[in-house]
C-alpha cells in the first residue's frame, strides 16, 4: 500500500527531490532535502507514537477496513458508490476525537458519515455506560459491515445507526427532540454547510455542545488557492462560512487532514 501523505508541502518536497536527482544537483543539497523530508514526516509519526493507542476492537476494525475489497463490492453492486479505505478516520484522529468527547463529559454523540464505524466506536468507548452514539450513513451496505465490527466490542451496544439522507434524518431527529453534546461531521463535503445549519437551527446541539468537522484542510486544497479540486473548494467554502459566523467560537487544528472545532460563543464565554 502506498504511503498516505496528507501534507501537500511534503508531496512538493518529494517532487523537488526527484527533480534534483534528474538534474544531478549537488549531493549535499540532495542530502539536505532528504533530511528535511525525513524530519517533516517524523513529526506526525512521533505524535502518534506517544499518543494513546487504539483498543483491540478499534485496531481490528482499522486493519479489516484497510483489507476490505471495496472495489469488488462496488462491481458487485453492493455499494452505492466507489468506496476507499482512506475515508476512515484512523487511529490518530480517533484518539483526538476521544479526547474531545471525554473532555466534554459528553453522554450523547451524533456522527454524520459513518463508513465502517471507526469514529463511532472510538466515541462509544469513552462514553459512560448510559451514553449513546447515533451515527448517520446513506449506504445500507455499510450498515451491515459496521454492525459486524460493533458486535465484537462491548461498547458497540451504545451505537445506533440511521440509514438514509443525512439532512432528512437530522430533521427527524429534531422532531424527536433529540440533542447531542458532540456532533462529528465527516460526510459528503458539499453538505457540510447544510448539516451545520440544520444542527444549529433545529436545536440538535445541546447547551455547551461541540461540533467537529473532519478533513477541514482537504489535503491542502482548503488553503492552496491554486487548487481547483471540487471537494477541496467545498471544504474551503464551509471554512469561510464558519469564519463568517460571529456567533461561533472556532479553532482549526492541523491534525492529519485538519479538524475544525466549533462552539457557540455563548457556551464558551460564560
Amino acid at each position: 500500500m502506498a504511503k498516505e501523505i496528507c501534507d501537500p508541502a511534503i508531496s512538493e518536497l518529494y517532487k523537488i527531490k526527484e527533480l534534483c536527482a534528474e538534474k544531478c544537483v549537488d549531493a549535499d543539497i540532495q542530502k539536505a532535502l532528504s533530511d528535511a523530508i525525513t524530519l517533516a514526516e517524523a513529526r506526525d509519526t512521533y505524535c502518534q507514537s506517544i499518543s494513546s493507542g487504539p483498543s483491540e476492537a478499534l485496531a481490528a476494525l482499522q486493519r479489516q477496513t484497510l483489507e476490505y475489497p471495496f472495489d469488488q463490492a462496488y462491481k458487485d453492486g453492493k455499494t452505492k458508490k466507489k468506496l476507499n479505505h482512506r475515508i476512515m478516520s484512523g487511529k490518530f484522529e480517533g484518539t483526538f476525537l476521544q479526547s474531545i468527547v471525554s473532555m466534554s463529559k459528553a453522554k450523547r454523540v451524533l456522527e454524520i458519515g459513518m463508513f465502517t464505524g471507526y469514529s463511532a466506536l472510538a466515541c462509544a468507548e469513552v462514553l459512560p455506560e448510559d451514553g449513546t452514539v447515533t451515527t448517520l450513513e446513506f449506504d445500507p451496505f455499510l450498515e451491515e459491515v459496521a454492525k459486524g465490527f460493533f458486535a465484537k466490542s462491548p461498547c458497540g451496544k451504545k451505537i445506533s445507526i440511521r440509514i438514509g439522507d443525512a439532512k432528512e434524518t437530522l430533521l427527524k431527529l429534531a422532531e424527536e427532540k433529540a440533542q447531542y453534546d458532540v456532533v462529528f461531521i465527516d460526510a459528503n463535503k458539499d453538505g457540510y454547510v447544510t448539516y451545520f445549519k440544520t444542527v444549529i437551527e433545529t436545536n440538535l446541539l445541546a447547551k455547551g455542545g461541540t461540533l467537529v468537522f473532519d478533513n477541514a484542510l482537504m489535503n491542502g486544497g482548503a488553503y492552496d488557492m491554486r487548487s481547483t479540486n471540487k471537494i477541496a473548494l467545498e471544504v474551503r467554502k464551509c471554512n469561510e462560512y464558519l469564519k463568517s459566523r460571529n456567533d461561533m467560537f472556532r479553532v482549526l487544528v492541523p491534525i492529519r487532514d485538519g479538524t475544525f472545532i466549533v462552539r457557540r460563543k455563548e457556551d464558551v464565554f460564560l
